[in-house]
């Protein structure tokens, strides 16, 4: 039996162009899907980077702010004694450079602000407020034999006191009834103990107040000074200038996109060591009377475009206010 032959019909050009569509229209709703999940991961970490930078820049003034005026049991004793002279001021105005009152608050308004003798502070970003905290390290190492007279080397222990101090260091020695401000002239192991002179080479005399005995502590002094810059790429962000070895000053990034800090200072006006009012730097009259220091950070994400819209700064980046309050230990009961 034959079979009659039929005609093999194509794809229509009609059929060929509405399938296309179809694709690129399935197509396209993949790219959206694409994209937005894309954009919603790029917001995701831009914010959750923007909150790390928050809370490493709110730690890194924290701890700082809560030491402000700390100098182990001097931190009571009155008119210490410095005979430190590195930048060729009076030991007066050594006196105010090296200890003052812990905390000095500054806005954009008061600078310039002198770190040291070569140094000088004249700009911040925008309208950010500045902070210097004044106090000694966080541990001091005890003096293991008692001087022989007032201009004699304080004697440490090798075993605690190897490595820690080097030459042109400024320290701070006390027990509590005296204190001496001087820089180190020379680090020298001799005679089972590390030896710390403090020679008139870069101090006005050598002679201490006070022959120090084994319950006296040897402490280094710490500057250090916060305020907000742009960064080499043109980034704002949270520096801290810190006094180094020879009273130089060391200026280092902190954290990135930290565009603003406003600083309000807690004063107590009846002597309880309780707040009674925030005011700006300029309503301070005296800043040993601050026992507490509030501040907003202004942190911004790195990345432009981040945000749907542009924000009132005119950009597309995410924006986020970081504030808390700090108390200053040795001011607060």
């Amino acid at each position: 039996m034959m079979h009659s032959k039929q005609k093999q019909s194509g794809i229509s050009v009609v059929e060929i162009m509405i399938s296309v569509a179809i694709s690129l229209i399935l197509l396209a709703g993949v790219m959206q899907i694409f994209l937005t999940n894309k954009q919603t991961y790029r917001v995701q970490e831009a914010f959750s980077r923007l909150q790390e930078n928050g809370r490493y820049a709110i730690q890194f003034l924290s701890q700082d702010i809560r030491m402000a005026g700390f100098f182990g049991c001097a931190s009571g004793v009155d008119n210490p004694k410095n005979i430190v002279n590195l930048d060729g001021d009076t030991v007066a105005d050594d006196i105010a450079e090296f200890t003052g009152n812990g905390l000095t608050g500054l806005q954009a308004s008061d600078l310039p602000l002198t770190l040291n003798s070569s140094t000088t502070l004249t700009s911040v970003y925008g309208s950010s407020d500045i902070l210097q905290i004044k106090r000694s390290s966080n541990s001091g190492i005890h003096v293991d034999g008692p001087m022989t007279a007032l201009s004699t080397p304080i004697k440490l222990d090798p075993a605690t006191a190897t490595g820690v101090f080097q030459v042109n260091d400024i320290l701070f020695v006390t027990d509590c009834e005296k204190a001496d401000i001087f820089a180190v002239t020379s680090v020298t192991p001799l005679g089972g103990f590390i030896n710390i002179a403090h020679a008139n080479t870069n101090n006005i005399g050598n002679f201490l107040q006070k022959i120090y005995q084994d319950d006296a502590e040897v402490m280094k002094m710490v500057i250090n000074t916060y305020y907000v810059d742009t960064n080499s790429a043109g980034v704002p962000a949270l520096f801290r200038a810190s006094m180094g070895n020879n009273a130089s000053i060391a200026t280092e990034e902190l954290v990135e996109g930290v565009e603003n800090m406003q600083l309000l200072y807690g004063i107590d006006t009846d002597d309880d060591s309780v707040v009674n009012k925030y005011v700006t730097s300029a309503g301070v009259a005296d800043f040993s009377d601050v026992v507490n220091v509030r501040i907003t950070l202004t942190i911004r994400t790195i990345e432009d475009n981040i945000a749907r819209e542009l924000t009132p700064e005119g950009d597309k980046r995410l924006r986020r206010n970081f504030t808390t309050s700090i108390a200053i230990r040795n001011r607060v009961s």
